[in-house]
């Protein structure tokens, strides 16, 4: 799945990794794994602050709350951003995450 663009994805750091971010926040809302199939559920993190779409701790997030799932190639390929994140962009068949009711997100 998208091996080219997990491979490209894979050599970034730092400042590169960040500005592929378009800041919507997703990602930073609750999710479910049932039996391999990602859902997103309506209830943020605690620590995301809606209005500016951001999280209040990013710094330190991993101290914060320990179950952050930190962003990396291998998230990228689980399957756990929506379809239209820039971080899959170019990923082929990839399965974006279902919201609660079973949409695509």
């Amino acid at each position: 799945m998208g091996d080219k663009r997990l491979k490209k994805l894979a050599g970034l750091a730092g400042p590169e990794w960040e500005a592929i971010c378009a800041r919507c926040g997703r990602c930073c809302y609750e999710k479910i794994d049932d039996s391999g199939t990602i859902y997103y559920t309506g209830v943020p993190c605690d620590q995301f602050d809606p209005n500016s779409r951001l999280c209040k701790v990013y710094e330190c997030r991993s101290e914060v709350r320990p179950d952050c799932v930190q962003l990396t190639p291998q998230v990228v390929a689980a399957g756990f951003l929506p379809a239209d994140c820039p971080y899959v962009d170019g990923i082929e068949d990839y399965t974006a995450p279902q919201l609660e009711g079973g949409e695509e997100q």
